[in-house]
């Protein structure tokens, strides 16, 4: 009784399969003005008979059904005179056999996937105009660069760990590319979804995800040639500290789920310092008659050499590290990470967050060197926005950082204390 059920469920699931797929397709059939070539009852028909093949022959029959069904289509076509007649919903008539078979295994799956085609199908014209008149040929490759990377070659790479303390590994350094290139990626879809023309601030805040040091340095010289853009500037060049606190979180929590849950509190209170000082600065540019200008995009969605140079002083920071801890312990990889942070943040939260993922140090170790490499870089950033000739992008941008960098401190004590009651209340209470 027990298996009838089931089987009814799986015949049941495997009929829905094929209506959905089937309604989508005389749907479009019918806008386009042209009389269905498969329609609802022959994609449930198919669904059903590889429901059936499936449960009653096995693979063996199956097989039998898909080329039965996949020679009546092709003979169907070829009657037509046209070769390219209903191409795709040829192809979507043998899927849907698969799915019912797929079905009376695993129900679930098979659900989703015929979900996911019937949304392909009906995204026609969506998918057509993006990828005519959106995608430019700079993001379709990059984009293959970044399907392949992920695809192809992180899979084959081997998950062997080796040097001092098993500290490098070749398949979480490449995961490392394609971590830094799906972030670029990201913010420049989130860009061209966005758009420029909010202006300085959101740019500046895109901007952040790549380089939060770089977006100062650009957005200062912008102030020193424009000064009536310079309160624009300053929000943005805050907001772009408030992006590159979010890319270490997700860093962090992609390599290392409990630093990212000890490190979440110096990361928050810098975040709110910086958001909140870049929120009021946007703020007051709006209530200005000064309008907030436009940053330029650039065509590449991400730099593969960047990324793969990045990887390259993470793997070098980690073997230091790794070498510096064997020596002398995990207050070497304080000072390691300070000077890591004077280059890229990104790196030093890395290197960090692999050495806690190998059992080098424990996840509360590495709080007070990620704090420390925050601050180095908020310091390199402090001095970056002093440079700019303009001085109210000056003082706005470099108090800000000052500010941020104090209450980045003043997180981290209150956790301290916060653990340390925590621990001694848990040793006091009777058991």
């Amino acid at each position: 009784m027990e298996a009838d059920t089931e089987s009814f469920f799986a015949l049941a699931e495997a009929l829905g399969i094929g209506l959905l797929i089937g309604i989508e397709r005389e749907q479009s059939e019918h806008t386009t003005g042209k009389d269905a070539s498969s329609g609802v009852r022959t994609f449930a028909l198919a669904s059903l008979i590889g429901a059936i093949s499936m449960m009653t022959g096995g693979m063996p029959l199956l097989a039998v059904a898909v080329l039965a069904v996949g020679t009546f289509r092709i003979v169907w076509v070829v009657q037509q005179g046209d070769p390219t007649t209903g191409l795709t919903t040829s192809l979507a008539l043998v899927a849907v056999v698969l799915l019912g078979a797929l079905a009376t295994e695993t129900a679930l799956l098979a659900a989703g996937v015929g979900v996911i085609i019937a949304s392909l199908l009906a995204a026609r014209e969506v998918i057509r105009g993006f990828s005519r008149t959106v995608l430019t040929a700079a993001e379709l490759r990059d984009g293959l660069i970044l399907g392949v990377s992920i695809l192809v070659i992180l899979p084959v790479l081997p998950n062997l760990n080796f040097g001092p303390g098993g500290a490098l590994n070749p398949r979480g350094l490449f995961i490392i590319v394609v971590l830094v290139m799906l972030i670029g990626a990201a913010g420049h879809i989130a860009t061209r979804v966005v758009g420029v023309h909010l202006g300085l601030p959101v740019s500046g805040f895109l901007s952040g995800f790549v380089s939060s040091t770089a977006t100062i340095a650009a957005l200062g010289r912008r102030a020193g040639e424009k000064s009536d853009d310079a309160k624009s500037a300053a929000a943005g060049a805050t907001l772009s500290s408030v992006s590159s606190l979010i890319q270490i979180g997700i860093i962090l929590l992609a390599l290392s789920p409990a630093m990212f849950a000890v490190g979440l509190p110096v990361l928050l209170g810098a975040g709110l310092a910086a958001g909140l000082h870049g929120a009021a600065i946007f703020f007051l540019t709006q209530r200005g008659e000064i309008k907030p200008a436009e940053i330029g995009l650039t065509s590449q969605v991400f730099s593969v050499k960047s990324a793969v140079g990045f990887a390259f002083i993470v793997a070098t920071v980690m073997l230091i590290s790794a070498l510096l801890n064997d020596y002398f312990g995990s207050a070497a990889i304080l000072v390691t990470a300070t000077l890591a942070g004077l280059v890229s943040t990104n790196s030093a939260t890395v290197a960090l967050a692999s050495l806690v993922a190998v059992g080098q140090i424990s996840a509360l170790e590495g709080v007070l060197p990620l704090a420390a490499a925050l601050s180095a870089n908020t310091l390199v950033r402090i001095w970056i926005a002093l440079r700019s000739s303009e001085p109210s992008f000056r003082r706005t941008v470099s108090g800000g950082l000052v500010l941020q960098l104090a209450v980045l401190w003043v997180a981290w004590w209150l956790d301290g204390i916060a653990r340390a009651w925590i621990t001694e209340l848990s040793l006091t209470m009777p058991l």
